[in-house]
């Protein structure tokens, strides 16, 4: 299995100018059932699948392998226009029954991100080992999702950070050695993190194991992303196609969080301010930037800086409990329906300190 490119080393691409710029990027799709009978939330129908395939295809769309396009990007090089990837989490059955026969017949690859246990145990719904080499054989990649597909941000009553740091780690660890032992021919370096969820410290750990992290915040992904947290779109059936297709055609917008990451928030934090810095070159429409958060609508932007450089993002409204994704976009002046994207995710305690169910 190929190893992602260090983390510094990307920093040092970056700082000595390769000839990438923030217009240069990609877009990663991520899809979980193509299901009519699934829950809505996490599935989409085989006719929207078939429509949004044939809306790529229409398009020009470049569909390219996951670990080439990241690859691409970490190390500076460029890729083409309008590249996308296509992702699978959790290794559901329909990804071979109803979505390969049209990837296929395109020859596009993909990628499926699978949680070991429920493969070695044959839970109802879920590809088998054997499944997942016929992917393999016909185009796909596989992906490391953990063992058990838990909450890892979160502790186990009494387990200390030590502890906790150990068990993440094996969570990834065992994942990866049951991956490389079943499908290693086909296994990338790439771990989506289950949920979604993410802080600065299982970041940390991912970093050591050589493995690029990958999300579900939305935003287009470019050479200055965080590549130990690298947006996806999550779709479903709801998604209308006009919406898929402003996700497909944006960049990534050119900014970064300014001090200490902070997405886990105690009860009591419910207005958290986000501060970031903004790398903006002349094609963004920076007076037109708006970030919004989910459930709410547009965000408090507060500009701190006359050079529109840097800028504080509050909700307008105390958040509820749970995972809270903000999205700031801005559009192109060169590109009509063209939009730069970047994402975040706040995760938000009950009001008595305990973690919301799922």
């Amino acid at each position: 299995m190929r190893g992602r490119i260090p983390s510094a080393l990307i920093g040092v691409l970056l700082l000595a100018g390769c000839e990438s710029g923030a217009e240069d990027g990609g877009v990663v799709f991520m899809y979980h059932h193509v299901d009519a009978g699934t829950p809505a939330a996490t599935s989409v129908t085989p006719e929207v699948f078939a429509e949004q395939m044939s809306f790529l295809e229409r398009e020009g769309f470049t569909v390219l392998p996951l670990i080439d396009l990241l690859d691409a990007l970490a190390g500076g090089r460029e890729v083409s226009e309008r590249s996308v990837a296509i992702t699978f989490d959790d290794g559901y059955r329909s990804v071979l029954t109803e979505a390969l026969p049209l990837l296929e017949s395109r020859g596009w690859p993909f990628t499926v991100f699978v949680n070991t246990e429920a493969i070695d145990e044959g839970y109802g719904g879920y590809l088998s080992w054997s499944d997942l080499r016929v992917l393999g054989e016909r185009g796909g990649a596989i992906g490391n999702h953990s063992v058990t597909h838990a909450h890892l941000v979160r502790r186990l009553p009494g387990e200390t950070a030590g502890e906790w740091r150990r068990r993440v780690t094996a969570e990834i660890e065992s994942a990866a050695d049951r991956l490389e032992a079943e499908v290693g021919d086909y296994l990338i370096p790439a771990f989506a993190y289950p949920y979604g969820e993410y802080t600065a410290e299982i970041k940390a750990v991912v970093d050591e194991t050589g493995l690029y992290g990958l999300g579900q915040h939305s935003g287009a992904v470019g050479p200055g992303s965080d590549f130990l947290a690298l947006p996806r779109y999550p779709v479903a059936t709801g998604l209308a196609i006009d919406d898929f297709a402003l996700r497909a055609r944006s960049l990534p917008l050119p900014v970064r969080v300014s001090g200490t990451e902070q997405h886990v928030l105690d009860a009591a934090d419910n207005r958290p301010t986000l501060a970031l810095a903004l790398d903006a070159d002349d094609d963004i429409r920076v007076t037109e930037l708006a970030c919004y958060v989910g459930g709410q609508g547009r965000a408090v932007l507060e500009w701190r800086d006359d050079g529109m450089r840097a800028l504080s993002v509050r909700p307008e409204r105390a958040l509820g409990p749970g995972r809270t994704k903000v999205n700031c976009t801005a559009p192109s002046r060169a590109s009509p329906n063209v939009y730069y994207w970047w994402g975040y995710l706040w995760m938000r305690r009950l009001d008595d300190g305990r973690w919301y169910e799922e």
